[in-house]
């Protein structure tokens, strides 16, 4: 969903509540609900809301199918690209953001979506495994073994 920054009318806000069916690289059988509200505060664009979606993804563990139930907050700040290009060279080199970090809003846009999908991302566990545990551990067994691999052998013969 794209929001145009003319429609953020003087302090007044957009509220938004929709399914997005598709997302890059996620796969998402269900879609994703979104809901929250975009308004302006001063120079600044502020998108907040809420997301909620299952996920099909792999058991890192097992190789099953799992689909895990994502759900959080979002929130982004953005600027309209003259105010964008001021706020980056007021930065000096190596400085950190602060305490808002601010996007740009590209052609007076907002895309949610992508917002969306960054945070989904960074929510996901690095290593999406079955809960509480696998059913099926035939994968991880058969790397259990005691023995060495002869390939392997010569490494531990290593003295330092």
């Amino acid at each position: 969903m794209i929001i145009k920054l003319n429609e953020i009318i003087n302090e007044s806000e957009v509220v938004f509540d929709y399914v997005e069916q598709t997302m890059d690289s996620l796969d998402i059988p269900e879609g994703i609900v979104i809901k929250g509200r975009a308004y302006k505060e001063g120079d600044q664009y502020i998108v907040e809301g809420s997301y909620r979606a299952v996920l099909r993804l792999e058991c890192v563990r097992c190789l099953t199918e799992i689909e895990p139930l994502i759900q959080s907050d979002f929130q982004g700040f953005y600027l309209e690209p003259k105010e964008y290009s001021k706020y980056m060279s007021s930065l000096k080199p190596e400085e950190e953001f602060g305490e808002n970090h601010f996007e740009e809003a590209v052609n007076s846009e907002i895309n949610i979506s992508n917002l969306v999908r960054e945070y989904i991302i960074l929510d996901l566990s690095q290593y999406e495994a079955c809960l509480p545990e696998c059913t099926d551990a035939s994968e991880v067994e058969k790397y259990l073994k005691d023995d060495v691999d002869p390939r392997w052998q010569q490494l531990l013969d290593i003295k330092f």
